[in-house]
């Protein structure tokens, strides 16, 4: 179960990526509902304490019990490509600098889905 879930959680997270590598026939009919979902994602953690969904599933199934900061999702899965990026621009991997690099892939990830 926390296998198929974290694989959603990432598969939501690249979908913005992914759909350049689908062909536009197959996207056509279903990028409203996918553009819809897709900006509607940061929104929802402003109703869980700035924790999303997925995350406070795993939590409580027991998958992320042991991390430092609220996003446990990003400090596991995401560290190998958040960190260096955060090193770069000089955010410390924190509470503060993890959230700003999650605003940041989310604001990269409606650029692409609006291109």
């Amino acid at each position: 179960m926390i296998l198929i879930l974290n694989i959603l959680h990432l598969f939501i997270l690249f979908l913005p990526v992914i759909i350049y590598f689908i062909p536009i026939i197959y996207t056509k009919k279903y990028f409203k509902l996918l553009f819809l979902l897709l900006i509607l994602v940061p929104i929802h953690w402003l109703f869980f304490d700035n924790n999303c969904i997925l995350t406070i599933i795993s939590k409580d199934i027991g998958n992320m019990r042991n991390t430092e900061t609220s996003s446990g999702f990003s400090e596991k899965y995401l560290k190998w490509l958040y960190k260096p990026i955060m090193n770069l621009i000089g955010w410390k991997w924190d509470e503060s600098g993890i959230n700003k690099m999650v605003n940041l892939h989310w604001g990269i990830n409606n650029i692409l889905i609006w291109y």
